[in-house]
């Protein structure tokens, strides 16, 4: 299928919702305006400058972009809320899998002013329970003082009378990246210096995803993607990781040992073969040595024969 040009024709799907009007002070025309229903030319080309690629996104993942950006009042142009494609390594053996995936994303503090706004609209108020942190044998704490990442955050949202805890691991979320130069998997920058932050804010985009579904479903901080970006490069270290071992395999000269294990086929015998080879060279053909030999003509009759005719 021809993927179109967002600006083909009218948006993919309706967008029922109306952009927020441009603020009176705006002087640049990449300003959403009221009466749009989907993102103009000029400002997916501004879009494009904060995340690349996203200029070629499909028509209809721009169209739900344009749908979350006026649900939630946030400005991607400000940074408040973007969207980002990660390949899809899926797509190399399936056709039918689309090359990116999509996934629209904020900071924790978008979240939080979009769940205010959800509850407020409902006549209710929002806070939190304290933060509750646990170590790998599951004590809890109230701070967090360790040199080591806590196994786990809690943390509770509280919106009217109904209460959101949601729980955020470690191993869950803690990104690790295949390091080139140290030839091993490392822990994401951020989340070495300030381990507990990183988890907690992903604790808390849980809660509040929960506490206004409405408005946060389908949205994600950027967190509880790194996740996602680490996976991306733990397949490239994969990769390399095969490769050296193929490499050390060659250089001890058990490369075809290997392959003969993977695949369950027998192994060569170079030897036999070459001896094989050698006999049906010296030995006649089965045929040959079956036929009889031609009799001998005697050597008296060859004689007479030829007085005769002398």
């Amino acid at each position: 299928m021809t993927e179109q040009h967002p600006n083909d024709g009218p948006a993919a799907g309706p967008v029922t919702e109306k952009a927020p009007a441009a603020s009176p002070d705006a002087s640049t025309a990449i300003v959403l305006r009221a009466d749009q229903e989907e993102f103009d030319a000029r400002q997916i080309s501004a879009l494009a400058l904060i995340s690349p690629g996203l200029a070629n996104a499909p028509r209809a993942q721009l169209a739900v972009f344009f749908h979350y950006c006026v649900r939630t009042g946030l400005d991607p142009f400000a940074r408040q809320i973007y969207m980002i494609g990660r390949k899809n390594w899926k797509a190399a053996d399936d056709p039918d899998e689309p090359a990116y995936i999509w996934t629209i994303q904020t900071g924790i503090d978008g979240f939080r002013a979009t769940a205010h706004k959800a509850a407020k609209r409902a006549g209710e108020s929002l806070s939190y329970e304290d933060t509750v942190y646990y170590d790998a044998e599951g004590k809890a704490y109230d701070v967090w003082l360790a040199r080591v990442p806590p196994a786990a955050v809690k943390v509770t949202v509280l919106r009217g009378e109904a209460r959101f805890p949601f729980i955020a691991r470690w191993d869950e979320f803690a990104p690790t990246y295949y390091d080139k130069k140290k030839g091993e998997y490392v822990l994401a920058a951020m989340w070495r210096q300030m381990p507990s932050h990183m988890l907690r804010k992903c604790a808390e985009a849980g809660g509040l995803r929960m506490a206004a579904p409405h408005d946060l479903a389908g949205m994600y901080v950027d967190e509880e993607m790194e996740q996602a970006d680490a996976d991306a490069v733990l397949r490239v270290g994969e990769i390399a990781s095969q490769r050296l071992r193929e490499a050390a395999a060659r250089d001890q000269g058990g490369g075809a040992d290997q392959e003969g294990e993977k695949t369950g086929e027998a192994k060569p015998a170079p030897k036999k073969r070459a001896r094989s080879a050698a006999k049906k060279k010296t030995d006649p053909a089965p045929e040959a040595a079956e036929a009889p030999a031609k009799p001998k003509r005697a050597p008296r009759k060859r004689a007479a024969s030829a007085r005769t005719s002398a």
